[in-house]
């Protein structure tokens, strides 16, 4: 089979793929972003991706786990780009009385997307898939492809992770 040939199938089957996963992945990145826009932006280049590097990636199996990373990585890189931006928003003021106001829901949200940064990625990917997406264990393990004991150690972990870095204040406290 000529490199023309191959192209042509992968490229069915990435499309193929994409067609019936396609929504997952949005969901996930808009799970991290709460932006449609910015989650639709953000797997685009995913696929985008994958397209690029399809002499590289021959096993569609694998594709899910691959895309899953990819998407996670970038949703995570936005955030990072735009957390200045999100900061400077929330220090224009805080509103008083019970209820914390925007600035603070933000200023929140900002600490919670840095510590879920902080975690390594296979680590965050199965915080993000079970209490973001609200995967199974068993839907995640199948997922990344390692054992639900494995699945249930690293969440674990995560979320003592985040306990620990949210009540230290987050970076440099």
């Amino acid at each position: 089979m000529d490199s023309a040939e191959e192209d042509d199938q992968w490229s069915g089957r990435l499309d193929s793929h994409v067609r019936e996963r396609g929504r997952f992945y949005h969901r996930l990145a808009y799970g991290v972003l709460r932006s449609q826009e910015t989650a639709a932006d953000v797997c685009q280049q995913a696929f985008l991706r994958a397209w690029q590097q399809r002499d590289r990636i021959r096993d569609l199996d694998a594709i899910g786990e691959w895309l899953v990373r990819v998407v996670l990585n970038e949703s995570f890189c936005v955030l990072r780009r735009s957390r200045a931006e999100r900061k400077a928003l929330a220090n224009r003021g805080q509103s008083g009385g019970d209820e914390p106001g925007p600035a603070v829901l933000a200023e929140r949200r900002d600490m919670l997307l840095a510590a879920l940064a902080q975690l390594p990625g296979p680590i965050r990917e199965v915080v993000v898939l079970r209490t973001v997406e609200g995967m199974s264990g068993n839907e995640v393990s199948s997922l990344l492809r390692t054992s639900p004991s494995d699945v249930s150690r690293r969440l674990h972990e995560g979320l003592d992770r985040l306990r620990e870095f949210l009540h230290d204040g987050g970076p440099g406290d």
